[in-house]
C-alpha cells in the first residue's frame, strides 16, 4: 500500500456517535496515518490516537477535539485528501447518502465503500425497494407518503392498519431506526401520524410488519470474491424494538452471531445479502437486513456503510468467519487504491 491512509470519522449526521465507537476499533486493529474527526457543523480536525481512545461513553457522549480545526469542511480538503486514501468511517446519512461518495469521486479521491450511486439508491428506502423488486425477493408490502399529505391520506392509512393489523412506519431516508414506529392500534397509528407531522424527515414508508426472525448477513469482498458472512440474528424482549438503544446500548434486544439456522436457512439468508450486494452495485463490503420468515427471508434494506464499532455486526460475524478486523480492514484500503483502475466508484 504506497499511498497514506487517513480515518475520516464523526460527520454531521444522527449516527455521528456510532462512528466515533467504529474509529476507536479501526485504529485500534490498524495503524492509519492521520485521524481526521469532522464536528456536527462539518469543520475537520487532526486528532491523536490517545485522544481518540480516552474518549468514555462513545455511545451516548459527543467527541470534542482538542485542537482548533484545520479545513471548514469536506470541500475545503480536497487539496489535502488528494493522492491518499480515505478510509470512510462515517455512518448515517451523511456517511450514506452518497454525498461524501460524490464528492470524493469528482476530485478521484480513493476512498473505502460503495460509491455515491449505489450509496444513494441503498440509502432511500423506496429507491431500494425499487431495485429489489426486480429480483425476485420477498419484501413487504408498501404505501410511501410525504408527511405533507397526511391530512389527505388518513382513510388510506387506515385501510391499511386494517388490513394488515400490525405495520411499521419509517422514514425513507434514516439509519439505526431513527424515527421508526411499530404500529398495533387505530389509536397508537392516529397518535404516530400526528407525531411525524413535523419530523425532520420528508418522506415516510408504512409497511405491513413481517412476523419472523430478525437477522442481518453481512457481504465482504475478497479479491475478486464476494463472501456472505455468517448470519445474525437479533433477538427482542417482549414489548421492545430494534432502536439505537437496543442496538448500541444492549436494551431490551440480544445479539446472536452466528445464528441458529438450517443450512438451508442460512443459504437463503446469504443468497439474498449477495444478491442485495449485487443489485445495489455495492464495493468492498455492505449489510442486508431482513426478516426471516415461513416463506422466506424478506428484504428489508442494504447498508452500504454499516457499523464497526467493536460490537457491530460485521465485526461481529468476521470474527465467526475467522476473519481478522486488520486483514478486513487491510483488503477494504486495497480495494479504495484500485477503485478507479477498476472503473469502480
Amino acid at each position: 500500500m504506497s499511498k497514506k491512509v487517513i480515518l475520516l470519522f464523526g460527520g454531521s449526521s444522527e449516527e455521528r456517535l456510532v462512528s466515533v465507537a467504529s474509529a476507536q476499533n479501526l485504529a485500534a486493529q490498524y495503524n492509519f496515518s492521520e485521524l481526521i474527526f469532522q464536528d456536527k457543523k462539518e469543520a475537520l480536525y487532526k486528532v491523536s490516537s490517545d485522544e481518540l481512545f480516552s474518549h468514555q461513553n462513545v455511545f451516548v457522549s459527543e467527541f470534542v477535539p482538542k485542537e482548533a480545526s484545520f479545513a471548514p469542511n469536506l470541500s475545503g480538503a480536497v487539496d489535502y485528501l488528494a493522492g491518499k486514501v480515505v478510509f470512510m468511517g462515517f455512518h448515517g446519512s451523511q456517511g450514506e447518502n452518497g454525498e461524501v461518495q460524490s464528492l470524493f469521486e469528482k476530485h478521484r479521491i480513493c476512498f473505502t465503500g460503495s460509491g455515491s450511486s449505489a450509496s444513494r439508491t441503498a440509502f432511500e428506502k423506496n429507491l431500494a425497494k425499487d431495485v429489489m423488486s426486480n429480483t425476485g425477493n420477498l419484501m413487504a408490502e408498501e404505501i410511501k407518503f410525504n408527511i405533507k399529505d397526511i391530512g389527505g391520506l388518513t382513510s388510506k392509512f387506515e385501510k391499511f392498519f386494517q388490513k394488515h393489523k400490525k405495520i411499521v412506519i419509517k422514514p425513507t431516508s434514516s439509519g439505526s431506526s431513527f424515527g421508526l414506529h411499530i404500529v398495533e392500534s387505530q389509536e397508537h397509528l392516529m397518535k404516530v401520524l400526528s407525531e411525524i407531522k413535523t419530523s425532520e424527515f420528508p418522506v415516510y414508508l408504512m409497511e405491513n410488519f413481517i412476523k419472523g426472525r430478525e437477522l442481518t448477513v453481512g457481504v465482504t469482498q475478497i479479491e475478486n470474491d464476494l463472501v456472505a458472512l455468517p448470519a445474525s440474528e437479533v433477538v427482542l424482549n417482549e414489548g421492545r424494538s430494534f432502536d439505537y438503544n437496543g442496538k448500541y446500548l444492549g436494551t431490551g434486544t440480544k445479539e446472536i452471531t452466528p445464528a441458529t439456522l438450517t443450512d438451508a436457512e442460512l443459504e437463503a439468508a446469504q443468497k439474498l445479502a449477495i444478491e442485495s450486494h449485487l443489485a445495489f452495485h455495492c464495493y468492498g463490503y455492505s449489510r442486508t437486513d431482513m426478516i426471516l420468515a415461513p416463506d422466506g427471508p424478506y428484504f428489508l434494506e442494504t447498508n452500504t456503510l454499516p457499523g464497526l464499532s467493536k460490537p457491530s455486526f460485521i465485526p461481529q460475524q468476521l470474527l465467526a468467519a475467522d476473519i481478522s478486523m486488520k486483514n478486513f480492514i487491510e483488503e477494504q484500503i486495497r480495494l479504495a487504491e484500485c477503485r478507479y483502475e477498476a472503473n469502480e466508484v
